[in-house]
């Protein structure tokens, strides 16, 4: 080789050098970097504004006992797909037991609670509608109400009807439009002042584990199916919120979204940053960019490309619900589904060997905020810990990620910790304690432990939810306008 083209060479490997470390600079800088050294025994440095939710939240299947219509009931009957060969059976007995469990969220001060409604027991066969059922949904509702309790619902948590299953589920054609039915009879028999809506419970889980991993019912190993099925739940999604619009005009309407934080395993490897942005923008981000465009956007590695206007999309959504429990390292690699090797980060890990990173909450609810501008309302979190040794640390360290976000302006308008009680955690089965109140699952006694305490003590931070009817004297009407609470909640303006 000439001394002209070994020069080139060089040349040509400098700007190589300089390409890389300037990309590399550039995804190091691109988020700060968050380090809580400290943790407060007052999570908020900010005041609370009235209106705040702090609650609890759980899902039908989970809790309440007897649901046998649905595919997963089917699912938890084949050995193997549960740990142990567990099945939901009485679960937590929940259906039994409402009056009891209002009483356990009042008791920890809470003031809203998360929970479903299960499709398959209202609906258990297509357009047969179960009164009883119904009824018993508006009954919980009317004693959540009673105890100055919030009450939001979700629809879709997870569990199909059987009947809906046997046809496709997600992906079958007529999806959407048997999921507008019933969130049509919802709105029909739910009280009129049910004010919070979360349409569907994390999506993209819900397209991941039972149509990429295949770990959940239907139990798929099929990109192209996972594609159907994500564009499925937004059009699914759009039309629920149509609905629920048109017959609540003040309705607030979101959808629970799983967010994790992709951190590069090696950050001083480029791949590894780039397929951390790539997990990153095709797990967190795709369905609320869908609302945001007003098109079903759907582009990972190894997936078909999607990218189709959808109706009554486009701002279909007040809050963007964040459904947060840990970080995840990435690792670049060509063998695993869209190149993405997930690894567990540094921190202690919880019982499900998860990673215990608050930091990554407040980073989360950063980047939501920049991208959507909507409220936000953190739908879920908690922790697997069977000790109840590191819930209270837990709580009061989330509590001051959402601190810190509200110091900063963002509208965080509450926290719903995961979950009131231990439950059937899915295909983990009844190990995992996530609950505030431990659950004997012999005598379904319920028990309250540190974290239930903890999460009593920072209620106490908590204004108390303002009359949803308020009745000021004439003279006093001007001075309430714009006082936060006294209408709709800061920061949950509808947006296009």
């Amino acid at each position: 080789m000439s001394v002209k083209a070994r020069r080139r060479l060089a040349a040509a490997g400098v700007v190589v050098a300089l390409v890389y470390a300037g990309a590399l600079a550039f995804f190091m800088n691109a988020e700060p970097r968050v380090v809580f050294d400290r943790i407060p025994e007052a999570p908020f440095s900010t005041p609370i504004f009235p209106g705040f939710l702090w609650g609890a939240s759980t899902a039908a299947h989970q809790i309440e006992g007897g649901n046998t219509l649905n595919d997963w009931a089917r699912f938890e009957a084949t050995a193997g797909n549960v740990h142990k060969n567990e099945k939901s059976g009485a679960a937590a007995n929940h259906w039994n037991r409402v009056a009891e469990d209002t009483a356990l969220l009042r008791d920890v001060g809470a003031n809203a609670y998360r929970f479903s409604i299960e499709w398959s027991r209202v609906e258990p066969a297509q357009g047969q509608w179960d009164d009883a059922a119904w009824a018993h949904y508006v009954d919980e509702l009317a004693q959540l109400k009673a105890a100055g309790i919030e009450p939001m619902v979700t629809l879709l948590h997870f569990t199909l009807p059987a009947w809906l299953a046997d046809r496709g589920g997600l992906t079958a054609p007529d999806f959407a439009d048997r999921f507008a039915d019933f969130t049509a009879e919802a709105t029909a028999r739910l009280p009129k002042d049910l004010r919070f809506w979360c349409t569907i419970n994390e999506p993209n889980v819900l397209m991941y584990q039972g149509y990429v991993a295949g770990i959940w019912p239907p139990q798929k190993k099929d990109t192209a199916e996972a594609a159907k099925a994500f564009s499925g739940l937004v059009r699914a999604h759009a039309k629920a919120a149509r609905l629920i619009r048109a017959a609540r005009p003040t309705a607030r309407i979101g959808a629970a979204v799983n967010l994790i934080v992709f951190d590069p395993a090696r950050r001083w490897w480029l791949p590894d940053w780039i397929a951390a942005r790539e997990a990153d923008r095709g797990f967190n981000w795709a369905f609320y960019d869908s609302i945001q465009s007003g098109r079903v956007t759907l582009h990972i590695a190894g997936f078909p490309s999607l990218d189709e206007p959808v109706a009554d999309l486009k701002g279909s959504a007040d809050y963007v619900g964040v459904n947060y429990y840990r970080r995840n390292l990435v690792r670049f690699s060509p063998g695993a589904p869209g190149f993405v090797e997930l690894l567990q980060g540094p921190g202690p890990l919880s019982d499900a060997g998860v990673e215990i990173y608050p930091e990554g909450l407040l980073r989360l609810i950063r980047r939501v905020w920049d991208r959507y501008r909507r409220a936000i309302i953190v739908t879920e979190n908690g922790i697997a810990d069977a000790a109840d040794a590191h819930r209270a640390d837990y709580i009061r360290s989330h509590a001051f990620a959402i601190g810190q976000a509200l110091k900063e302006g963002i509208p965080v308008q509450g926290y719903i910790h995961w979950s009131l009680m231990d439950n059937f955690e899915w295909s983990d089965g009844f190990d995992p304690r996530f609950g505030l109140y431990r659950v004997d699952y012999a005598t379904q006694q319920r028990t309250a432990g540190r974290g239930a305490a903890e999460f009593k003590r920072i209620s106490g931070m908590i204004p108390p939810l303002p009359d949803p009817n308020p009745t000021p004297a004439p003279d006093d009407a001007k001075k309430h306008e714009g006082m936060p609470g006294m209408g709709p909640m800061p920061g949950m303006k509808h947006h296009d």
